[in-house]
């Protein structure tokens, strides 16, 4: 130690006299101590011969005059045992404690019980390589084990993973580790670590066994019948176990309590086409040529209106460069939501080539297939009966769920003005065996599978089970097939076994190939979801869609997505429709907000009006508030409804029914939804609207004089608006404006960067140039753009400076009628942040 510093030096390669520590001053002011000082110091005196470690207590001895240096020595010399007791004892006296201050006290206190008097019931981090659970270990062996495992609830931020602690756990002979490493064989994948523990503990991990089979569900029951069968040292363990442990565990081999093997199951799954030899296909040729292969565009109404407003290959669709966009989807198939309206040779090609090959464009292929139908047929055909290779093969596909969708007899027809022996050679081509291979590889069970290939699949009525070869018989059938092309042996798997219990194994299938590092020449066990799943499988795999971008999965995301899509349920939909709301990840909301756009036009709606069919009866906060934005929205866009609509899915419905009575609503004139559904104007008359009449939600620009009648009406009946409808500010444009063109009001006028931005979080969005923003526009509804043109600009991101004052130059209004209401709201939205 220097006389002058007061140092202690601990030589080091680079620097022979770099400091290893510094005692903090009585009153520390700003710098705190590392973990590295405390740390060097003790390896440093560790090293010292007995004789001089000794001389150091005398030196150290000063050195004491608070929390933090007494600490530090008695972690320095935890041979002191007064001061490791001192530190211990007035460890609920210090201000501060961090993770490294309670690394040392465990690394000094020597018993458990001091540890638990000191208020520390687990270890810090679950990272194992730390000093702390060293010395724990050594110190306390398998007592430690319950602060080891605590630490699993400590959220600490470090990019440590928890193998690292499993590694350690499954040293030590304690029984809350052996439950521990069973329970979380899927949650935290102890699967290799269990297997270690039972290797070294056996009759522990039978105990464990005996204590967890009772309350385990089927899957996780066949992981511990897996676990005990393929560990050596448990079948024999078993033999010398107690009375009470083996009976559990021979219940649990021999399926005790679960429904017999069925005596008789369909062909399909007690000798699949892949369990034998299968006659060779002669594949027929006839060459013909496309009989009329023109492209061209099949719109729907107000379809091409809406995508000249819309994204860069939407508009120039629409816009009618129709060979241009094929030509870019051809190249890019991340395009593919322009496919759609495409008619011809060219786009049935690229649909049938996505069909076979990409699982990211099925929402718009099969959009493409509803709307074209049999003409898919007449432009595929010369493919599907020409010379063999990839373009044949897609182009059967295409036949086949043509044939699928709308029967062979009109595929057939389609087929006909091609001759005779073309229709032939397309019949042979519907002829084959849909449970065949037909060119699939032949399936294998992957080693992930064996241990759930135990799980109970029921029958249907519950009353007997599927083999164990038929289990593995329905795993190939979900590896054969794919959400583009159904494998029909699903259809047969459905028909006969419980719905329940599918859906149960199809999950486990999921995590099972999830926990193995999910192998990505084994993803149809994530897609195979789609076919199996319930409610619970839907609301499971949206959270792992919302979890996994942030784990750095965003491509797993999509695709899990793309399976939510191919839910056919009413759940699955409205979680796409929540997905379009997410904000985790901008390529999973674009994603889920065309696939809603893609099943809304399916089913000939727009996004809202599918929106309003899937809005929950039972309201929750998060929902309710959802559906409060939604219908400020409407308001805002003027957008209406038929009489049926609004009296079916808004006065009728539960939770929305009760929003709707609280607003004042328009046909002809305003009125009101009274308590039993009828509907009264101001004057508290009847109202009865003409079924071709259209409703809109009213606004203070639409009531004109009535307006303040209404207002006192609804406070004679104590309504409490879910938004602000009447309140809000009238603003009109002037016939000056209209004249011009332009809001010439807001000219001159300044705005700060900071809420100018803020409303692109809203209705408007930012117009860029050269990665500048030059203005913010918002769309109006029925086509048109209000674009405010602002200077000097400002750059993206978060780098502008939000005080920075814009001059707004012009408010450009679009040519034609403009409703008067999206004005006023635009008008509104300038006046918050224009000053002047």
């Amino acid at each position: 130690m220097s006389e002058h510093t007061g140092k202690v030096y601990a030589p080091t390669r680079y620097r022979p006299d770099s400091p290893a520590f510094r005692f903090s001053p009585e009153k520390p002011r700003g710098a705190q101590w590392t973990r590295t000082e405390p740390r060097n110091l003790r390896v440093f005196l560790a090293a010292r011969p007995e004789s001089e470690y000794r001389q150091y207590r005398a030196v150290l001895e000063p050195f004491g005059r608070n929390h933090q240096q007494r600490l530090a020595r008695a972690y320095a010399m935890p041979t002191e045992r007064d001061w490791a007791e001192e530190a211990c004892a007035e460890w609920h006296e210090r201000e501060t404690k961090t993770w490294h201050d309670q690394y040392q006290l465990i690394s000094i206190a020597s018993s458990i019980g001091q540890l638990a008097a000191a208020g520390i019931r687990r270890a810090p981090s679950h990272n194992a390589h730390s000093d702390a659970v060293a010395s724990l270990v050594e110190a306390f062996g398998a007592d430690c084990a319950p602060l080891l495992l605590g630490a699993f609830d400590v959220d600490t931020h470090e990019h440590v993973g928890k193998e690292s602690m499993h590694a350690v756990l499954c040293g030590l002979p304690s029984d809350a580790v052996a439950d521990y490493l069973l329970l979380n064989l899927v949650a935290a994948r102890t699967g290799p670590f269990a297997r270690d523990f039972a290797e070294r503990f056996p009759r522990r991990m039978l105990r464990a066994l005996a204590r967890s089979t009772p309350g385990a569900s089927p899957s996780l029951r066949s992981r511990f019948a897996h676990l005990t069968v393929t560990t050596p040292m448990l079948e024999v363990a078993i033999i010398e176990a107690e009375p009470e442990v083996k009976d559990v565990i021979e219940r649990l081999l021999r399926l005790d309590g679960v429904p017999p093997e069925a005596a008789a199951l369909p062909d399909f799954l007690a000798s699949p086409p892949w369990k034998r030899k299968a006659a060779k296909r002669k594949q027929v040729v006839v060459e013909v040529e496309p009989l009329d292969g023109a492209n061209g565009l099949r719109w729907r109404d107000g379809e091409q209106e809406a995508w000249l407003e819309g994204d860069e290959i939407q508009r120039r669709l629409a816009e009618g460069d129709t060979a241009g966009v094929l030509a870019s989807l051809a190249k890019s198939p991340n395009l593919h939501r322009a496919l759609p309206p495409i008619a011809g040779v060219a786009a049935a090609r690229l649909a049938a080539d996505w069909l076979a090959r990409l699982r990211s464009t099925r929402v718009s292929v099969t959009a493409w297939l509803d709307r074209h139908g049999t003409d898919a047929v007449a432009w595929l055909t010369p493919d599907a009966i020409g010379k063999g290779g990839k373009q044949r093969k897609a182009a059967e596909a295409v036949l086949r769920d043509v044939a699928r969708r709308l029967g062979d007899a009109a595929v057939l027809a389609a087929a006909a003005p091609y001759g005779v022996e073309a229709v032939s050679a397309v019949a042979a081509i519907l002829a084959v065996d849909p449970l065949d291979l037909d060119g699939r590889k032949t399936p294998k069970t992957p080693e992930w599978i064996e241990p759930i290939i135990g799980t109970p699949v029921l029958m249907r009525g519950g009353e007997a089970r599927l083999p164990r070869a038929a289990v593995g018989h329905l795993v190939g059938a979900m590896s054969l097939d794919s959400l583009a092309i159904p494998y029909a042996g699903i259809g047969i798997v459905k028909e006969h076994c419980d719905p329940a219990s599918l859906a149960a194994f199809s999950w486990a299938v999921f995590e099972s190939w999830e926990i193995n590092d999910a192998p990505a020449k084994d993803t149809w066990a994530l897609t195979q979801l789609a076919r199996f799943a319930d409610a619970g499988t839907v609301e499971r795999l949206e959270a792992r869609i919302r979890a996994w971008p942030d784990q750095r999965l965003s491509k797993r995301a999509l695709n899990a997505l793309e399976v939510l899509g191919a839910v056919e349920s009413e759940d699955a939909l409205r979680a796409v429709h929540h997905l379009t709301k997410f904000r985790g990840s901008k390529a999973v909301k674009a994603a889920a907000e065309n696939q809603v756009e893609l099943v809304a036009a399916g089913l000939g709606l727009d996004a809202e009006q599918l929106a309003d069919r899937l809005v929950p009866e039972r309201a929750t906060a998060a929902v309710t508030a959802e559906q409060v934005q939604r219908l400020e929205r409407a308001m805002a866009d003027g957008r209406t409804w038929s009489v049926a609509e609004f009296r079916r899915y808004l006065v009728a419905h539960p939770m929305l029914g009760e929003l709707a009575r609280r607003l004042v609503w328009q046909a002809d004139a305003a009125f009101r939804i009274a308590e039993d559904g009828t509907f009264a104007d101001v004057e508290d008359d009847a109202v009865e609207l003409p079924d071709d009449a259209r409703v809109r939600l009213s606004h203070p620009v639409l009531l004109g004089d009535s307006l303040s009648a209404w207002v006192r009406l609804l406070a004679d009946y104590a309504v409490l608006q879910p938004f602000d409808q009447l309140g809000r500010p009238i603003h009109a444009v002037t016939p000056a404006e209209v004249g011009a063109g332009r809001l010439t009001r807001f000219e001159g006028r300044k705005a700060r960067t900071g809420p100018l931005h803020g409303l692109t979080r809203g209705r408007w969005h930012a117009v860029r140039e050269d990665n500048r923003t030059r203005a913010i526009a918002r769309r109006l509804p029925g086509g048109g753009v209000v674009e405010a043109v602002v200077s000097p600009g400002y750059i993206g991101g978060p780098y502008f400076d939000a005080d920075e004052a814009q001059v707004i130059e012009a408010v450009q209004l679009p040519d034609g009628p403009l409703d008067p209401v999206a004005l006023a709201e635009v008008i509104a939205d300038l006046e918050k942040v224009a000053k002047g």
